[in-house]
């Protein structure tokens, strides 16, 4: 059996039981598990399990990780937009000098 390895710090379990939870919750989805992660802490927060027997620590764990990296996916698009913009730019403007 394979042992992977998840892309986010896990506190909760190890293993093939955590690595089960993480492909439940990428199957779901991003938006389904934040609606489901908002209703159990809105109403049910004295229960354990978020979505199926996952705990709300990993499932935050989860959601965290997937902030953090569609935030420094946005941060390397806009780099990479103001880069090209302040090239075009300079590119218009030595055009014109010339």
């Amino acid at each position: 059996m394979k042992s992977h390895a998840l892309p986010f710090e896990n506190r909760w379990t190890n293993g093939e039981h955590a690595w089960q939870w993480h492909c439940e919750l990428e199957r779901l989805g991003v938006p389904n598990v934040r609606t489901m992660y908002c209703e159990h802490e809105t109403h049910h927060s004295d229960e354990r399990a978020v979505v199926f027997d996952i705990p709300s620590g990993f499932v935050r764990d989860w959601l965290a990780f997937h902030d953090r990296r569609t935030a420094r996916q946005q941060f390397i698009w806009r780099g990479s937009v103001i880069a090209l913009g302040m090239l075009a730019v300079s590119g218009a403007v030595l055009s014109v000098l010339k």
